[in-house]
């Protein structure tokens, strides 16, 4: 039986089961591309910019909320305050959570397909609800299988919602989009199988088949540091590539970047040092995994925020900042 909680218990339950601590690296999911598709400022304004962020985080919630739900169980041991919040609301309450916001996704999206006569937006969006229904629920539950949870991570989590934002401004997506959305989502994957590292034990006992779990720990932490600097280097590599073909300079050009090699390179050692000097005791390098999963929301904003920074820098070479 649900236990009676009060109006502030529920508002407090609601949003930490929307892991609002992300937000803050999955808003500039939306921006980046916003700003590499717009063709002037007024686009960042207008009624479109607004209706597509509201879709894309209405999705992304419904994401998080089906994940809780899933997990309650599982996150019980090391994440006991998601599997409260879920018993606190009731499975019924967040599955409805759930439905209302797919259902406002899905509103904002139809209007928007239907505004700007784009329909191939609602092929995309139902592509991502099913990607994330799929990755945390049976029959496909694509975190328990693998390599499966990586491509989701790197296309589904983070180049197809970049896609799909850049297809709102203008279609077909142009190359440097497309580029972009590649190399930052296998950045922020590398970043991300650290967090999942943190996992490793819960999920090898329970039969949970997460991509740590069928690389070993030590293979998924060696991934994830090639992924990331691989990512990171690809990354920089398109940016450079598209301010060179804007005519940037070099002071101008370095002004763009300097942060993402700042906060990439950050990552990059810290991923370095936690391979290296991982103990040789299970036990030991589990431990170290979590301590090192604790900075992975710190890494993967960084990282984000000066993509960001480097995507508005293209947007003004680009657009001179006219309106």
């Amino acid at each position: 039986m649900t236990p009676r909680i009060n109006f502030w218990q529920w508002i407090s339950y609601s949003l930490r089961i929307r892991r609002v601590e992300y937000r803050i690296a999955e808003v500039p999911l939306f921006l980046m591309p916003a700003l590499l598709a717009a063709q002037d400022t007024t686009h960042l304004s207008s009624m479109v910019f607004w209706e597509g962020l509201l879709a894309f985080l209405f999705l992304f919630s419904f994401g998080d909320l089906v994940n809780c739900l899933a997990d309650r169980d599982l996150d019980a041991v090391y994440k006991p305050q998601l599997t409260q919040a879920v018993y606190g609301l009731g499975t019924t309450g967040v599955a409805i959570q759930a439905v209302v916001s797919v259902a406002c996704s899905f509103a904002f999206t139809l209007h928007l397909a239907w505004t700007l006569e784009r329909f191939v937006l609602l092929p995309m969006f139902g592509g991502g609800v099913f990607l994330a229904w799929a990755y945390s629920m049976d029959p496909l539950r694509l975190k328990a299988r693998g390599l499966w949870q990586l491509g989701f991570y790197w296309l589904g989590l983070f180049a197809g919602p970049m896609t799909f934002t850049a297809c709102l401004f203008t279609w077909p997506p142009p190359t440097e989009v497309l580029l972009f959305s590649l190399t930052f989502g296998l950045l922020q994957t590398g970043v991300i199988l650290v967090n999942t590292a943190e996992d490793f034990p819960e999920d090898r006992d329970l039969g949970v088949r997460t991509i740590i779990v069928f690389t070993g720990l030590r293979a998924g932490l060696r991934l994830a540091l090639g992924l990331a600097v691989l990512g990171w280097i690809s990354l920089l590599s398109v940016i450079a590539w598209i301010g060179y073909h804007l005519g940037s300079g070099l002071g101008v050009l370095f002004a763009g970047i300097g942060p993402l090699l700042m906060a990439g390179g950050f990552v990059s050692v810290s991923l370095l040092r936690l391979v290296v000097d991982l103990p040789p005791s299970e036990a030991d390098s589990i431990a170290r995994a979590k301590r090192a999963a604790r900075l992975v929301p710190v890494w993967i904003t960084s990282c984000a925020l000066t993509s960001l920074w480097a995507a508005a820098m293209l947007f003004w070479l680009r657009t001179g900042v006219r309106s």
